[in-house]
């Protein structure tokens, strides 16, 4: 038995678009070979830190993870104008992105906890040492 996941999508209001973003083998391939570099490394600076990526990097991403037919650069740039008219910032695009970064598991799955609140705050009667957790 094979299962099959897709990848989520996320939907986003840029200005006047309504974008529908995936982010799956295909997408990714086609917007690294337009930044002509990996996705990942959009976050990275030349010595490994933290970096906030470049507006127009950030919409090429964009662009390229829409589902939605006929959106030009030029469309993308009207309502990235108009998304900024509207009161948005640079750093709401940012978030947009990390959004649909995580959505698309770019930066792995989070973990479950295994044990319920109930399991993890069990009573015992029997004698314990005390934990360092249990000391503070």
């Amino acid at each position: 038995m094979t299962t099959t996941v897709k990848k989520a999508t996320k939907t986003m209001q840029l200005g006047d678009l309504e974008l529908d973003l995936k982010l799956g083998g295909r997408e990714v391939f086609k917007i690294e070979r337009r930044l002509g570099k990996s996705m990942l490394s959009l976050f990275m600076d030349s010595q490994g830190g933290n970096k906030l990526p470049p507006v127009n990097e950030i919409l090429i991403v964009l662009q390229g993870a829409n589902q939605n037919h006929g959106v030009t650069d030029k469309r993308v740039l009207n309502a990235f104008e108009k998304y900024l008219d509207d009161g948005n910032t640079t750093m709401d695009l940012f978030n947009a992105l990390m959004e649909l970064f995580e959505a698309s598991g770019f930066f792995g799955k989070k973990k479950k906890s295994s044990k319920t609140n109930s399991e993890s705050d069990e009573v015992t009667l029997d004698p314990v040492e005390a934990t360092q957790d249990q000391l503070l």
